[in-house]
């Protein structure tokens, strides 16, 4: 069964309509929609700004499987196919952790967030952003790929 209904009366509609959508895909068992269940075609004008990621192995490591055009001017580059840790490696800093990420794992619910950016890009400009990551899992219980959407700001509350 989807989640407790949140507000998403805030939300960006790219997010809200994600979410939505997602939440349509349920099995009427209740399990965790599958990456078979997603549809591409019925989210057409959110492609862009998608992001799937593949999630591997227990502990997870985190792999981008594919990155929508919006998103990758946000990454400043095509990270297709290179595992997070490897494509945000900050030398100096030890070895990233995505906290998230993990908790979509572990808790197989979304994990929605408006705040501050965590990486640098174009979003240079981008003072703030929204993003949701929702959990997606071929038998219904154990995350196997997370699919995400992501908004940004300027420093005026403008959508960049």
């Amino acid at each position: 069964m989807p989640p407790a209904d949140p507000d998403t009366r805030r939300w960006h509609p790219k997010v809200r309509g994600l979410f939505e959508y997602w939440r349509s895909i349920h099995p009427d068992s209740g399990a965790l929609p599958g990456r078979a269940a997603f549809d591409p075609l019925a989210v057409p004008s959110l492609l862009p700004h998608l992001i799937l990621i593949d999630v591997v192995g227990r502990p997870p490591r985190f792999r981008y499987r594919l990155i929508g055009t919006r998103m990758v001017d946000a990454l400043q580059g095509d990270h297709t196919g290179r595992w997070l840790d490897e494509a945000h490696d900050r030398p100096g800093t030890g070895v990233p952790v995505f906290p998230s990420y993990e908790q979509v794992v572990r808790e197989a619910r979304p994990d929605w967030r408006r705040g501050a950016p965590h990486f640098a890009g174009y979003v240079d400009r981008c003072t703030e952003l929204e993003r949701i990551f929702l959990p997606l899992a071929a038998d219904g219980r154990h995350v196997d790929m997370i699919l995400a959407i992501y908004a940004f700001y300027d420093a005026g509350g403008a959508e960049l």
